[in-house]
Parts: C-alpha cells; structure tokens; sequence
C-alpha cells in the first residue's frame, strides 16, 4: 500500500460513515464538501476528512467493499479529487443529514442543494 492508497482509503472511509445508508452520489457529495473545506482552509483533503472523523466517532462502522455504492465512490473519487467533476454541492461547506435539522439552527447558512436524505450548506 502507498502512502496515496492509505489517504484515499481514509477519505473515501469518511464519506461512508456520513452518508452509509445512502447512494453512492450523497458519499461524493460528502467528498466534495471535504475538497471545499480543504481549498479554504487551506489543507489537504485527507486532513480534513480525518478530523471529521475525530469530530464525529458515533460514525462509525467500516464498508463492505462488494458493496456496489461503495465500489461506485471508489471509482469516481480521483475524477473529484483531480477537479475534473465540477461540484454538484454549489460550493457547500457543511453537509446535514435531513434527520439532524433542527428548525432555525442554520438560519445565518445557505442551502446549496439536497442529494438523497443528506443537505448541503455554505
């Protein structure tokens, strides 16, 4: 494994757990909102999925890798990451499952889109 694998494998890990129930498209959306963190921040996408992963420990589990929506992210994950997709989450950089909105909690946030059960804010 290189070091390249090892990172990748770690992103693609925390777009699971934040959207592991839904289709591959929510998971890169996850992606995506980790690539615009990163780019504002100014950091690396692997560090900014991994201190999501920190952040949120009650995420957790691991991928079947047979699992088709998983091997879709997979696949798709360089197109992201090397900017040859452009960003279906209108530049969000925040994502909330439908089920965690709580009424007037994002009021001074915009949302920039909805993909399966999971919104997407800036």
């Amino acid at each position: 494994m290189t070091t390249n694998d090892f990172t990748k494998s770690l992103i693609a890990l925390a777009c699971w757990r934040a959207a592991k129930s839904e289709l591959h498209a929510v998971m890169l959306g996850v992606l995506m909102v980790f690539k615009n963190r990163a780019e504002i921040e100014h950091k690396e996408v692997y560090e900014v999925a991994t201190a999501w992963l920190d952040e949120y420990p009650d995420f957790s589990g691991y991928p079947d890798e047979r699992d088709p929506q998983f091997q879709q992210l997979l696949a798709k994950m360089d197109a992201i990451l090397g900017g040859l997709v452009p960003d279906k989450t209108g530049g969000a950089l925040w994502f909330v499952p439908k089920s965690h909105l709580k009424e007037g909690a994002l009021q001074s946030f915009t949302q920039t889109c909805s993909i399966g059960q999971m919104t997407f804010w800036r």
